[in-house]
């Protein structure tokens, strides 16, 4: 029997009727190399409004900001209840950072004082004042939870400032000639030539960190502008101890800058073409400085207007009352009158007399809560701000630009602080929004941080090695 080997289709060189060939199983697809993890320095887009999720929260505290900032529109307590029911219908677990449980110890604290004090109308309102910027703050709190809200609330709040105290600061200076013994000031709140310093102080550290942060385009322009403009206004105010928070401030971002002799010519820079625009007089009130003895003949010669001697001896005052009241103080808000009651006392010099207010924001909290309130009071904010310098020594690797916004919106706030040694600024709004806000773009970079090192983690279970991706270098 002869068997016939085919040439078929299908047959090949097998014979009629031969099994099939084994399948071999393809081999398993190779592991994907483990991706970078990837930190982002720098907002990808320009436009301040792209990114920016919109909230009731978000809202009515930009109402509120444009109303304590411009004081165009009546709507700051619109603003504070808009922003109240945001925080109350949100989504997401309400936040409350150490800051603000502080504070909220200092408020019961002087709460306790209400029922002590010899002034509880005083108080009262005081306490209602500001309860009410308590909760603005715990809103800023909440409602500034992504970089592109909190990016959006700088260029908002600078923006604010410029183009109304700062504007109406410089056009009364120079074309109204509207001044206070020769010092630039505005309505309201700013018509305090050390306040208006102060919080110059504070937005120059905002105009700062966007400067690091931003490409160029409209918020660095703007931001490298008010570089210019609000050492200008400081100095325009003629404030002395605004010009030592200023001075510390500047050597303090000089000896944090890597690149040191740039920070130094663009310092000089800066100072050269401020004082090209600045009249010959603006420094002659810092003269004074050096007649600062302690002698009062000497002290009296400070200044023309007598106001480092009228300081001095609003201070004794202040120290009186202090010793008086030590645990619980006159009660929040109600200095000015008990200043009235002490000033008429023979040891004191006549020009400390009426209702007047400590000039010292140490001074200040000391005598209205004790030193049961100052405590509380400092060790808010003090903590506040160690945190804050942890978070930037942990992200100056990783996110170089970030970390150095954080540095210098500390030294604004450090800066701040010694001006504060010169007026009564304890209570004020701008510090606690503008402390909030930088501890909520602490709290991003945190987030950023933890969810780096945990994808690193994740990928090294893996066995592989996972580089991490550095920041694009920032554009300039």
């Amino acid at each position: 029997m002869s068997q016939t080997y085919g040439h078929r289709t299908g047959a090949g060189l097998w014979p009629e009727g031969a099994p099939p060939p084994i399948q071999v199983a393809p081999p398993p697809p190779m592991a994907a190399a483990p991706q970078a993890v990837v930190l982002h320095d720098e907002p990808p887009e320009r436009n301040p409004l792209k990114g920016v999720k919109w909230s009731l929260a978000f809202i009515g505290l930009l109402g509120f900001v444009f109303a304590i900032t411009t004081y165009a529109l009546p709507i700051g307590q619109a603003s504070v209840i808009v922003a109240a029911t945001g925080l109350l219908t949100q989504k997401e677990k309400v936040r409350v950072p150490f800051l603000l449980k502080m504070l909220a110890i200092f408020l019961l604290w002087a709460i306790v004082g209400y029922a002590f004090t010899a002034f509880p109308d005083a108080v009262y309102d005081s306490l209602v004042n500001i309860s009410k910027i308590w909760i603005v703050a715990l809103v800023a709190a909440n409602a500034l939870r992504t970089r592109a809200q909190i990016r959006f609330f700088h260029f908002f709040y600078l923006a604010c400032f410029a183009f109304y105290p700062v504007r109406g600061a410089l056009f009364n200076y120079y074309i109204y000639h509207e001044t206070l013994f020769g010092r630039a000031i505005w309505n309201w709140v700013y018509s305090n030539p050390n306040d208006l310093a102060a919080f110059c102080i504070l937005q120059l550290s905002l105009a700062l960190a966007l400067f690091y942060k931003e490409r160029w385009g409209m918020l660095k322009i703007g931001a490298f502008l008010g570089t210019f403009v609000l050492p200008l206004v400081i100095l325009l105010t003629k404030s002395r101890g605004a010009f030592i928070a200023f001075a510390a401030f500047v050597l303090l971002v000089i000896a944090g800058r890597k690149k040191r002799v740039q920070a130094i010519a663009a310092v000089v820079v800066t100072a050269g073409v401020v004082l090209m625009i600045a009249p010959k007089s603006s420094l002659d009130r810092l003269g004074g400085l050096s007649k600062l003895t302690g002698n009062d003949e000497e002290i009296r010669e400070v200044d023309a207007e007598g106001s480092a001697f009228q300081r001095y001896t609003i201070w004794k005052v202040a120290r009186a009352i202090i010793a008086d009241n030590p645990v619980m103080g006159v009660g929040l808000g109600a200095y000015r009158y008990t200043h009235r009651r002490y000033a008429i006392r023979q040891e004191f010099d006549p020009t400390a007399r009426g209702a007047r207010d400590t000039h010292s924001t140490y001074l200040n909290v000391i005598a209205e809560t004790g030193f049961v309130g100052f405590f509380l009071y400092f060790i808010a904010y003090g903590t506040t701000m160690m945190r804050l310098e942890i978070i930037r020594r942990r992200c100056k690797k990783d996110l170089p630009e970030s970390a150095q916004a954080l540095y210098v919106q500390e030294l604004g706030v450090l800066a701040f602080f010694i001006a504060a040694i010169f007026g009564s600024v304890a209570h004020v709004s701008f510090l606690i929004l503008q402390v909030t806000a930088v501890w909520a773009f602490g709290e991003v970079v945190t987030a950023e941080l933890a969810a780096a090192d945990a994808q690193k983690r994740a990928l090294r279970g893996g066995g592989g090695y996972v580089p991490v991706a550095r920041p694009l270098p920032a554009s300039r």
